[in-house]
């Protein structure tokens, strides 16, 4: 009898290559190159913008990405694998990222991406865009598809990932209205793909019954012993299934939730310090002003004077 564990290990290994040549041919035609997005200096403050695309070739372990050290600047990263294999770390979970799969990461946050010794190359499209609205329709993208799934290279999202690269390589977004457009385009297109019924977890509505309670409630004094309690689940158990699901702990997630808040009530009101950080579920200023710095780079007030 045929081991099948055996053939499926080959097609997942071995076979990358051949679905790389023969799925993707299309994109591995795309030129091997990585460019950013220049506009002049004033142009009009648009919610959704590209900063950078390309495909992009890696065959030495000089590529080693943190997201915690690609500056201080929020931005999202869909990195899709045509062929090789590259590793990816999120939280305290690693997994391979095999031909057909793509990432979906926030920066900064606690992640790591990488080509291991034992690859010989990592061949991938890759796209980068920023703003508010990018960053608030991602929570739905991440509870979507979680930030490794699988990708029909025929997909929207995939086609609209290749056309971005080929855009930027071309010299074809110059102005930031086009750059806004491809990024609305492939954000939509990625939220209307919907999540893979195969990934979806037995506890997928507890979780999420715990985000939106999070969400609506980060202003008051909220801990994870009630988010799990919101999910139906023990303590140890809830931070577990919220990390492998979210990319984050629970109380990273929620400290990164409140700061964010903080963040928008500084650039937007005239709120003092302290009631910003009572708003925004820290009883204590001088800790969320600790806390808003590790963050962010800048104590509160600085951040606010600095028009960020």
């Amino acid at each position: 009898m045929l081991d099948t564990s055996v053939i499926v290990q080959w097609l997942l290994w071995e076979g990358c290559a051949i679905f790389g040549v023969f799925v993707l041919k299309q994109y591995l035609q795309l030129p091997l190159a990585e460019q950013i997005v220049y506009l002049p200096a004033r142009i009009m403050p648009l919610q959704a913008m590209l900063g950078s695309a390309g495909h992009s070739r890696e065959t030495t372990p000089d590529y080693d990405w943190h997201g915690r050290k690609r500056g201080r600047r929020e931005f999202v990263l869909l990195q899709y694998t045509l062929s090789g294999r590259g590793r990816l770390r999120v939280g305290d979970r690693e997994h391979d990222v095999l031909p057909g799969q793509m990432m979906l990461l926030r920066m900064p946050a606690d992640n790591r991406y990488w080509l291991p010794s034992d690859s010989d190359h990592w061949d991938f499209l890759y796209v980068c865009f920023q703003g508010s609205e990018v960053l608030r329709l991602w929570r739905a993208a991440e509870r979507a598809h979680g930030y490794l799934c699988e990708m029909d290279p025929d997909s929207a999202v995939v086609r609209l990932t290749a056309d971005a690269v080929r855009a930027l390589q071309a010299g074809e977004v110059d102005t930031e209205f086009r750059s806004s457009n491809l990024a609305y385009g492939l954000m939509m297109a990625l939220l209307d793909q919907g999540p893979p019924t195969q990934a979806d977890s037995p506890h997928a509505s507890a979780l999420e019954e715990a985000w939106q309670h999070g969400v609506a409630h980060f202003s008051e004094p909220l801990g994870v012993e009630e988010l799990a309690a919101v999910a139906g689940l023990s303590r140890f158990y809830f931070t577990r299934l919220f990390t492998a699901r979210y990319g984050s702990s629970p109380t990273a997630w929620l400290v990164d939730l409140r700061v964010r808040e903080a963040a928008q009530m500084l650039r937007r009101t005239a709120l003092p310090i302290k009631e910003v950080a009572a708003r925004c579920g820290f009883g204590d200023a001088g800790y969320f002003g600790k806390v808003f710095q590790a963050r962010t780079g800048q104590p509160p007030g600085s951040y606010r004077r600095s028009g960020i």
